[in-house]
């Protein structure tokens, strides 16, 4: 399917100058809008979800949003003397979920998506993207690195904690004897992945030695402000912790909240969980 036909800033209801907030802003606001559970009775909200998020994929991604906007310009358009454009929709997502913009906007929408009651995670987002037939698979192997070859949604971990449980569970499977797991030393190159998709390490986790954890945390300006409990599941070694922590009222961005004894095991000591709020609109 050519996507020439569209005019992607009429799709998400904002001006040909939007920002990036304000396009980022647009697409979560109608992703809330026209997720299919919220519109369980009509039948084109996942083509309208997929149609927006097409939109959203070509506004944020600056190669593509330049080569539009040079198509949508051109008086030639639509002739072969004109400019192209001719990504299609399934190009458009599997583009998406390479890049930056791509993995947190659908980090943010999980935590959307389950607050309002709504499915989410690779079980919904992959079959609405890439088919009911084999769509999960696929969705996750969008994941870069080392996590998404070994299978994968660990950049959900904020909120998808039952997947790194099933994950650890068939690991220990393969490899046998369930309690050897916990004896051995974790990999290095497997915490490493998982905090720099799940969050970014803070700016003091460069210690070789450092038995602290850095990650971030993303809340709602209304959880900011009112406080609230987070569900929360992150890796130590090759073991999943999974936590209840308390947002405090009035917090702001950048604050930093410490879980005592949380952290990785260095030397028979246990370090603490260092989180970075990230308030997010």
């Amino acid at each position: 399917m050519k996507t020439h036909s569209k005019d992607y800033y009429q799709v998400l209801a904002i001006h040909e100058q939007a920002t990036e907030e304000q396009i980022k802003k647009a697409y979560r606001q109608l992703a809330l809008e026209h997720h299919p559970d919220r519109n369980p009775n009509d039948p084109q909200s996942e083509d309208r979800f997929k149609e927006i998020t097409e939109a959203y994929g070509v506004l944020m991604d600056p190669l593509k949003r330049k080569e539009y906007d040079r198509f949508r310009a051109s008086p030639f358009t639509g002739t072969q003397e004109g400019p192209q454009f001719r990504y299609s929709q399934q190009e458009i997502f599997e583009n998406m979920f390479r890049q930056g913009f791509g993995r947190d906007i659908f980090n943010d929408l999980n935590t959307d998506f389950k607050q309002s009651g709504f499915r989410t995670g690779p079980d919904f987002f992959g079959p609405v993207f890439f088919g009911a037939a084999g769509g999960i698979a696929k969705f996750l192997r969008m994941v870069p690195g080392p996590i998404g070859k070994i299978g994968m949604g660990l950049w959900l971990l904020s909120s998808v904690g039952s997947s790194l449980y099933a994950l650890k569970k068939r690991r220990q499977a393969a490899q046998g004897d369930p309690k050897s797991q916990t004896r051995k030393k974790s990999s290095p190159s497997l915490t490493h992945s998982i905090k720099n998709l799940f969050a970014k390490p803070g700016e003091d986790a460069s210690g070789k030695n450092d038995p602290n954890l850095y990650y971030n945390i993303s809340i709602t300006p209304v959880e900011a402000q009112s406080g609230a409990k987070k569900q929360i599941s992150y890796q130590v070694g090759k073991n999943a912790e999974n936590l209840q922590v308390s947002i405090p009222p009035g917090i702001s961005s950048g604050k930093k909240l410490r879980l005592r004894k949380k952290g990785s095991v260095v030397n028979e000591l246990r370090g603490d969980l260092i989180l970075t709020v990230q308030v997010k609109s």
